[in-house]
């Protein structure tokens, strides 16, 4: 099992709003939908990373 460390966001009240309505509609908690969106986001990164090498 990977390591954790815990880690604190500063958020503006709307995008709070708006973070922790995506993850109720999503029936999940607003920590496993803030590390989804931060996977998803690696995710591509790493794809624009290795199509760039492939050039």
């Amino acid at each position: 099992m990977a390591k954790m460390v815990k880690v604190s966001l500063d958020l503006e009240e709307g995008l709070h709003k708006a973070i922790r309505k995506k993850a109720i509609d999503k029936g999940i908690t607003m920590k496993t939908y803030l590390v989804e969106l931060i996977e998803k986001g690696k995710n591509v990164e790493d794809r624009e990373t290795t199509e760039e090498s492939e050039e």
